[in-house]
């Protein structure tokens, strides 16, 4: 079975007038080998594809039986869809969501309205033009004011919670200009932030696992900032399973279920929830296509307790495989996530 491992690789160097952050959701080359490695043990046949303008072609001419995808795009709130509808346009089989759930998924304002009423969310407000900003005066302050269609804490810095609705408009402006998309104002919530791992379909969908993300020191609005990110080690406090009631982590799981659900998402998925001043969880976003950094990637560390790193890759895989149903050509036996 030839696989294609459709990815963009980080460059080395921003090129001019890009924030720093740019391609913070792009690989590095150690894991799309780590990558590469596992799905070889399959085994499969596996060629790195760079998603670039060529990519239709390149698939069209690699005769490839699948397509492993961890490709984040160029452009905007669509830019991770691309890939998943040229897929489907040339008629092959691919890992993770579909073009829609990949768009709408990015666009952290629409996810919102999908999962809602269903799955709690903090308020919120949506930034587009300098006429929206009359709206920051509605929320309850503190707010984090963040991109409202950009991954990996990208345009979440450290000054992204605003104490005034003049603070969040000034933010607002600011990153509207630096990342050209649209600002979500969102009630800032001071409960533990959690993420939790999802794989999966249908019947077969289950809880990878959960994880509390905490501050090493003390910080009163704790943010998980692509500073942040960047400095994990040194920074982060990560617990699993998190400090939390039964009754919470029942909550949590139960909503994280749904959201993963109704955003139609496929085979793996990791979605961030925060709890409010009372307790209750309350959805973040999702993120779709989540990151397979050996090194530095929540869904990896979230499975380390049950899944060898190799198992983890190896599971998105065979799930694909699965869902595709028995008219995939298959080289193994072996199907969903196993340890």
């Amino acid at each position: 079975m030839k696989v294609a491992l459709l990815h963009n690789l980080r460059p080395e160097v921003t090129p001019p007038g890009l924030p720093d952050d740019a391609f913070e959701e792009y690989d590095r080359s150690e894991t799309i080998a780590a990558i590469t490695r596992a799905l070889e043990d399959i085994p499969v046949r596996v060629e790195p594809v760079a998603a670039d303008r060529r990519l239709p072609w390149r698939l069209d001419e690699g005769k490839y039986d699948l397509v492993f995808n961890i490709a984040e795009g160029t452009g905007r709130r669509c830019r991770e869809a691309v890939h998943a509808a040229v897929c489907e346009l040339l008629g092959i089989p691919i890992t993770g969501p579909d073009a829609l759930t990949l768009a709408v998924t990015l666009d952290k304002a629409t996810a919102r309205r999908i999962v809602s009423p269903e799955v709690p969310i903090a308020r919120a407000v949506l930034i587009e033009s300098e006429g929206d900003e009359e709206l920051l005066a509605g929320l309850q302050y503190p707010v984090i004011v963040k991109p409202n269609d950009e991954g990996s804490s990208k345009g979440i810095g450290s000054n992204a919670v605003v104490a005034t609705p003049a603070e969040g408009a000034s933010r607002s402006r600011w990153l509207r200009s630096r990342y050209g998309c649209p600002v979500l104002a969102e009630e800032y919530l001071p409960g533990k932030e959690v993420t939790i791992g999802i794989v999966g379909n249908g019947a077969e969908t289950n809880v990878l696992g959960m994880m509390e993300i905490a501050p090493k020191g003390d910080e009163t609005t704790f943010v998980y900032s692509f500073e942040t990110k960047r400095d994990w080690r040194r920074r982060v406090q990560y617990h699993l399973p998190p400090r939390l009631p039964a009754h919470v982590i029942a909550d949590l799981q139960k909503f994280a279920l749904i959201a993963y659900r109704l955003l139609g998402c496929r085979d793996c998925a990791r979605l961030d929830f925060r709890l409010d001043a009372g307790g209750f969880p309350r959805f973040i976003e999702c993120n779709a296509l989540p990151g397979l950094d050996p090194e530095n990637s929540d869904i990896v560390s979230l499975a380390t307790p049950v899944l060898s790193y190799e198992k983890l890759v190896q599971g998105i895989l065979l799930s694909a495989m699965e869902r595709c149903g028995p008219g995939m050509k298959r080289s193994t036996t072996r199907t969903g996530f196993v340890k």
